[in-house]
């Protein structure tokens, strides 16, 4: 008896061309699709540094990071904030160290303005707020 056992060369090539494409496409759309509350990254920004008009706007002062490795409790932004489609939120930061807001890295000195143009949800670390997190919810309005 003889007979071959296996996977012939074209078909090796043929998996490992199509396992790739499956797994990148799994990644995709579970970093659209994540959950129940809408998609938990992958929220479109887009950059607004000639907006006038702020729907939310924070200001983190000069000496907050002397105020933080001091012990103190600060809190500049809320641990939870709804905004809605469209919406533009500016953080800027007046300290001399760089800053941490949910997903936006504010370095010192500068201002960051964005608006939000899809529905979702942004979480992350926060050096303003004593829960040390920043969880960011965007609804249609």
């Amino acid at each position: 008896m003889s007979g071959r056992v296996g996977m012939s060369g074209r078909q090796w090539l043929a998996l490992a061309l199509i396992v790739p494409v499956v797994l990148i496409g799994a990644f995709v759309a579970a970093r659209e699709f994540g959950g129940d509350d809408g998609p938990r990254v992958g929220i479109r920004l887009a950059e607004a540094e000639d907006v006038g008009d702020v729907d939310w706007s924070y200001r983190i002062p000069a000496g907050t990071a002397d105020r933080i490795a001091a012990g103190e409790a600060v809190e500049i932004v809320p641990a939870e904030l709804t905004v809605e489609l469209g919406d533009t939120i500016r953080i800027v930061n007046e300290d001399s160290s760089a800053h941490i807001v949910g997903v936006f890295f504010v370095g010192a000195g500068e201002t960051v303005t964005q608006q939000f143009q899809s529905v979702g949800v942004l979480e992350g670390e926060c050096s303003v707020h004593p829960s040390g997190s920043f969880s960011l919810r965007v609804v249609d309005a």
